[in-house]
């Protein structure tokens, strides 16, 4: 299966990985209590509204509700799946990406965030619409404050529907807060590359050419975070510029 075309969150999970698992193999998950209280182990999973974490020889759980902060680092599935999903192997990365949400999803770090909404990329690759359609629900259930990386999820369904004044709106928070920040982070940069790409579709959709070659360069070249998005960006602008000649390069 050729790589796949659809945008998502490979480059920002990567960087929020951070090194390899292997260099890190060692290191112990913290977990910090409202109570100011500290916990160092692995954790093992979350179930039930409590997070699993093995101390030593034993084990204990600790209500979310009751925690302040987690540091986590990925684990390799994580890494995995990101791989599988770029290289186009889309049934090996749902299969990779259900693994680690039917084990830590809820989980209340960026890592485990991004593998509730690339289960939804994945599912749609995959031509799966009403699966994604369900992960993208599920993950605004778990993660409510995570309302761009939710309404990415619904406009890429959207577009795939041709249901374009519907993308459109969903993207508009996410744009309008572009202008707004002069250096986006490793958060916020592939959130604006992939909005931009994908209402470049809906324009082209459209056939406003002029705006979505504008909305293509800007995700390929003012944000350039999500080397996936970037690409199919590229390709269509190249597309666009074939098809009609007299289009200007903003």
């Amino acid at each position: 299966m050729k790589a796949s075309s659809l945008p998502s969150l490979i480059l920002a999970a990567t960087l929020i990985a951070g090194s390899s698992w292997a260099s890190l193999a060692s290191a112990q998950d913290t977990l910090i209590r409202k109570s100011g209280q500290k916990t160092e182990g692995k954790i093992t999973g979350v179930k039930g509204g409590k997070v699993r974490i093995q101390i030593g020889s034993g084990a204990t759980t600790i209500p979310l509700a009751d925690i302040r902060k987690i540091t986590m680092m990925a684990p390799p599935t994580f890494d995995a799946a990101a791989a599988e999903l770029a290289s186009g192997n889309v049934q090996t990365a749902v299969t990779l990406l259900q693994k680690l949400n039917d084990n830590f999803a809820g989980l209340p770090v960026p890592w485990a965030e991004r593998a509730a909404a690339m289960l939804g990329d994945a599912k749609l690759e995959a031509g799966d619409a009403a699966g994604a359609k369900a992960a993208y629900a599920k993950f605004s259930e778990i993660y409510p404050e995570a309302d761009a990386l939710a309404d990415l999820g619904r406009a890429r369904l959207a577009v795939e529907a041709g249901q374009y004044q519907e993308a459109s709106q969903l993207l508009q928070s996410i744009l309008s807060k572009s202008s707004q920040i002069a250096f986006p982070d490793a958060n916020q940069g592939p959130k604006f590359c992939q909005a931009y790409y994908l209402q470049g579709r809906v324009l082209e959709a459209t056939d406003d050419n002029q705006a979505a070659l504008q909305h293509y360069l800007t995700a390929s070249a003012v944000f350039p975070f999500d080397p996936q998005a970037v690409a199919s960006a590229e390709e269509r602008a190249r597309q666009l510029r074939r098809q009609d000649t007299e289009l200007v390069a903003p």
